[in-house]
């Protein structure tokens, strides 16, 4: 029999990085805060972005969560090597992820091109504070359930208190609403989907399909491809039970031809 009070091993939760681990939201306001880090003389002063974000459609988590608001707050900074960094950037590992990758598909090869007369700067392309208003995908990159892997990010802490880069769970973006690419070869993202899930295991195919831009920019089929194999509704155990798939001993899904 469980006793009350005492410690258990069960229901633990994330402090530092909250229930959610894949959603969207319409991007309603990005103020910042001046915040005090550290005690005594290493004390020191930060500036936290507060993103703020509302009409919450949550695609993976480790907890219920039921509002319908969630802010993301992220220390300021102009490094790459930062949590503000990745999620701009993604990392030099990972480009399939961060606010301008994304961003950037709306132009085309001659404007991102700097010898062409096309070409458009950095400064003059979308932002992130020009996307108040349109519905943004954030994922938690924690190397999880085929969810991106985590920066190396500067951790003060690291190498008993020398610091150092270490895998730093991070929130990154992967889809903006209204911006996208057009699907490859004239396949759907639904197709694409299927020809990449034929042959195998997956796991793998999760590693694939969430880094593909065109599958990313498809929301009801990213949550289906989200979902934990065990839901009825996944997009994996569909295929099968409609007859369009077929799984065999290895775990590795075949299309039914």
């Amino acid at each position: 029999m469980t006793q009350e009070g005492l410690p258990t091993t069960r229901g633990l939760i994330e402090s530092d990085v909250g229930p959610l681990r894949r959603f969207t939201g319409v991007l309603d306001s990005m103020p910042t805060e001046k915040r005090t880090g550290g005690v005594g003389e290493a004390a020191y002063e930060r500036e936290v972005v507060n993103v703020n974000l509302k009409d919450i459609e949550v695609l993976e988590a480790v907890e219920p969560y039921h509002f319908p608001t969630y802010t993301i707050m992220v220390g300021q900074s102009n490094r790459k090597k930062s949590k503000w960094g990745f999620l701009s950037e993604g990392s030099s590992e990972d480009r399939t992820v961060g606010f301008n990758n994304v961003a950037d598909q709306q132009y085309s090869p001659a404007q991102l091109d700097q010898s062409n007369p096309a070409y458009v700067k950095p400064a003059q392309r979308t932002d992130l504070k020009d996307c108040t208003g349109k519905r943004i995908g954030f994922v938690m990159a924690d190397g999880d359930d085929g969810r991106p892997h985590p920066p190396m990010l500067w951790d003060g802490r690291a190498n008993d208190g020398k610091g150092g880069d270490t895998p730093s769970p991070s929130w990154t973006i992967y889809s903006i609403e209204g911006i996208g690419v057009a699907s490859s070869q004239g396949q759907s993202a639904m197709d694409l989907a299927m020809s990449l899930l034929d042959g195998k295991t997956l796991a793998n195919f999760n590693d694939e399909a969430l880094k593909n831009t065109v599958i990313r920019n498809d929301a009801d089929l990213l949550q289906a491809i989200s979902k934990p194999i065990s839901a009825p509704d996944s997009f994996a155990n569909t295929l099968v039970t409609a007859g369009k798939f077929t799984k065999d001993e290895q775990e590795v899904y075949h299309i039914v031809s």
